[in-house]
């Protein structure tokens, strides 16, 4: 049965791409079980056989993401006119050349998270407040406000997931989930939570699998915790001390941060990172720690680290009207909205880590979540329909080559076209 729901239920997502659209207001069936496989002994080979080495597992093709957003909103129950829930998540669609297998195992599990946040129901120890649970709040809190005539009640709550993609090679796909949550209050709630993926067969990277001699790893890393808290006084002030235990030091508040879902393989190291509140105060935000990949080194297995990026290459917008010889293959078709304008994101030379990013800008871009992701594009491109800013920009696209990263933002030509630009200005 898990097969035959995550199947139906990843095609659908790979047929929406990036749009949002509608679900319907029903409960979704409870997760179902799985029955362990159990595994065959293999008999002990013969003192004169010799031995057989095991197949070198070739790394992942092009890997790339496509993120579909899904989205449903409530209305009140009194006469339908005001909006009293927001439900939204992000679904990472992933495909990966000659790796269909790996693809379908990754896929299969977002299937089940998915199902998971929209139900309420617990996968793998991952639980949302699920859809109809948000909804019975909402209209609870609509009747309350009514009934009473409270003042300065909110009516709209919330419930949001988004996903980025920290890191996409051919060794390693990096999901980062943020889900928000606002049911009243001056504020809502929020949390990450991390997963890694072997691309060589799609299973979910477990610390204790990093390297194998994990206790010297862990004391590593919770060392390495310290000296940043310590040789940073703004990072140190974010820190509240009051959690300390008395006679205890950084070490002890920090050390338990190494579990699963608290870290994930970023662009330039692993980073780990606390529940909210578990070490700071809501103001100070969620605290990250970055350890690089050069002190990585020697401590975990050189699977794990990435490739260096050689050679040097760039992005250009190309209008429609221009796409028009056929002599540059389309990766991939990233759908933000229908009516939004069409052109093409065309990688000349060789050009790693491709991502759309949707954010807002203020003093600088805060990116909220990812829209598509590549581990590579040479000489191709890839089709975008997407609205042009009205006044900041709103998306960001990014890469890695030899120099190191470059940053650019959607934003409007004199002639009204799209174009790419380094230099971030107001449209309008």
């Amino acid at each position: 049965m898990k097969k035959i729901f995550a199947t139906l239920l990843a095609g659908a997502m790979i047929m929406g791409l990036a749009g949002c659209e509608q679900l319907s207001n029903v409960e979704l069936p409870p997760l179902p079980t799985v029955t362990p496989e159990v595994e065959e002994q293999n008999p002990s080979p013969s003192p004169t056989a010799e031995p057989t080495e095991e197949p070198v597992q070739d790394a992942a093709g092009t890997v790339t993401v496509n993120v579909k957003r899904t989205m449903q909103q409530a209305y009140d129950p009194q006469n339908g006119s005001q909006l009293i829930l927001s439900f939204s998540y992000d679904t990472p669609v992933v495909y990966i050349e000659g790796g269909d297998e790996t693809a379908a195992a990754i896929n299969e599990r977002v299937a089940l998270m998915d199902e998971a946040y929209y139900t309420g129901n617990e996968y793998d120890g991952v639980q949302g407040t699920g859809y109809n649970n948000m909804l019975t709040m909402a209209e609870d809190n609509y009747r309350y406000v009514v009934e009473t005539g409270a003042e300065g009640v909110p009516l709209e709550m919330a419930s949001e997931r988004s996903v980025s993609v920290p890191r996409v090679d051919s060794q390693v796909l990096s999901l980062l989930y943020n889900d928000y949550m606002y049911t009243g209050g001056a504020h809502g709630s929020y949390g990450y939570e991390g997963y890694c993926f072997d691309l060589s067969d799609g299973h979910l990277i477990t610390l204790q699998e990093l390297s194998s001699d994990y206790e010297s790893l862990a004391a590593f890393l919770t060392d390495y915790m310290v000296q940043l808290v310590e040789g940073d006084e703004e990072l140190a002030l974010r820190i509240d001390t009051s959690l300390l235990p008395e006679g205890s030091g950084y070490g002890d508040l920090l050390s338990p941060l190494l579990r699963e879902g608290s870290w994930y393989f970023g662009s330039e190291g692993l980073v780990i990172f606390p529940d909210l509140y578990e070490i700071s105060s809501y103001a100070a935000g969620i605290v990250e720690f970055v350890i690089p990949y050069d002190a990585l080194a020697g401590h975990i297995d050189d699977k794990w680290i990435p490739a260096a990026v050689q050679g040097s290459g760039s992005i250009q917008l190309i209008k429609a009207e221009d796409m028009v010889d056929g002599s540059t293959p389309i990766i991939d078709k990233l759908v933000v909205d229908q009516e939004g304008a069409e052109f093409y994101l065309v990688a000349r030379g060789s050009i790693s880590n491709v991502a759309v990013t949707e954010g807002d800008y203020a003093d600088m871009f805060y990116p909220s979540s990812t829209l598509w992701s590549c581990s590579s594009m040479t000489e191709e491109a890839l089709q975008i329909l997407c609205p042009l800013p009205e006044g900041m920009p709103e998306i960001q696209v990014s890469y890695r080559d030899g120099e190191g990263q470059h940053q650019l933002y959607l934003s409007i030509g004199e002639d009204g076209a799209p174009v790419l630009t380094d230099t971030v200005e107001a449209v309008g």
